[in-house]
């Protein structure tokens, strides 16, 4: 009988039988944006390309339950057989247990995500400063340039809502946490329109005193005012790395600092050498 793999969030889970996955799709346990996966095939497909061609009905069952291995109970080891079930499995999805993403790590994939853009921008910005010196074009502060402004808005759109409401789901900074936005309603992918609307949704969580993000971890599934604008969550779809979320706050902190530590004690050298 083939076994089938789902893939969510890059993490393969399973193995499962036709009805597992049938029985999945129906509870809503298994999302029409999670792959499929059988043995011999190079990657997985969206689980929407597929269940037509899945032949067997929904059994009326309990939910899926999976039983933890016996000690010492271990496969062949072999380097394509792909990896054992997890008692945490497609049963503990069936009751609903999803993690939603919290204030920090959320706020840690924030800041790579600006740091990404400033990058960008700045490469962007180079180039066009290139272009300009070798077309004979005088090149003037991007700081008075109020079309740099809009460049900068386009790019954050662009960047935001495209990645948002591609297949991962998620922004750069998003993926390296393993997260995920999606819709409130259905848990499922979001459209470029809906991206967009959380991307505007962002100015107002910001312009409210920053109101908007600091009610994120008191609200039910730890929204903030974008996501309940554009009608949106964002879950933690594998285990993320605390220790690198920790360090991208401490680092985005601690540079600065350091950054305005240094250039005060420089300051009061050049002060002190020359009385």
């Amino acid at each position: 009988m083939t076994q089938y793999w789902v893939i969510r969030g890059g993490e393969r889970r399973g193995p499962y039988e036709e009805s597992d996955v049938l029985e999945g799709v129906e509870l809503g346990t298994v999302r029409p944006n999670d792959l499929l996966w059988v043995e011999g095939m190079r990657e997985g497909v969206p689980i929407t390309e597929v269940i037509a061609n899945l032949g067997a009905s929904p059994p009326s069952k309990p939910p899926l339950t999976l039983e933890p291995l016996a000690p010492g109970a271990r496969g062949a080891a072999s380097p394509y057989r792909p990896p054992s079930a997890r008692v945490d499995d497609l049963a503990e999805l069936a009751l609903g247990n999803l993690t939603y993403a919290g204030f920090w790590v959320r706020f840690a994939a924030s800041l790579l995500d600006a740091v990404l853009l400033l990058v960008i921008a700045v490469a962007i910005g180079v180039a066009i400063a290139l272009v300009a010196i070798l077309l004979g074009f005088r090149v003037t502060s991007l700081r008075d340039e109020a079309w740099t402004n809009l460049v900068g808005f386009v790019l954050s759109w662009l960047y935001f809502a495209t990645l948002e409401s591609g297949p991962r789901c998620a922004t750069y900074g998003k993926r390296a946490f393993h997260l995920q936005v999606l819709g409130a309603d259905d848990l499922t992918r979001i459209g470029f329109l809906r991206a967009s609307a959380r991307w505007l949704g962002r100015f107002l969580s910001m312009f409210l005193l920053m109101i908007g993000y600091l009610m994120q971890p008191f609200t039910p599934r730890k929204r903030a005012l974008h996501d309940y604008i554009a009608g949106t969550v964002v879950v933690v779809q594998a285990r993320y790395s605390r220790g690198l979320a920790v360090t991208v706050i401490v680092l985005a902190f601690g540079i600065p600092v350091a950054l305005g530590a240094l250039f005060g004690a420089g300051i009061a050298a050049l002060g002190t050498g020359g009385r």
